[in-house]
């Protein structure tokens, strides 16, 4: 998911219709705030939140993130935040 952000091609089909939708939408500030962040070099998964997203610190080659993905049912994502650390 986020090497296909910051190429500008994420796998739509992986996310839950809506999810895609705002996705389409916020594309442009997406990749930039991900390109700016550099090469990944990690992932590592730190645990579940009270809300029962899954947690993974992503390491960067100029920083680190938090980014939080939620699965629905069907196993698609239904959502994906993340924030600089």
């Amino acid at each position: 998911m986020i090497q296909g952000l910051q190429l500008g091609e994420p796998k739509y089909e992986i996310l839950s219709a809506q999810l895609a939708d705002m996705t389409r939408q916020q594309l442009p500030q997406l990749k930039a705030a991900l390109t700016q962040l550099g090469a990944l070099q990690s992932v590592a998964f730190t645990g579940v939140g009270p809300g029962g997203a899954d947690i993974y610190q992503v390491k960067f080659e100029h920083g680190t993130a938090e980014w939080r993905i939620m699965l629905g049912p069907d196993g698609k994502i239904q959502g994906i935040t993340f924030h600089p650390l």
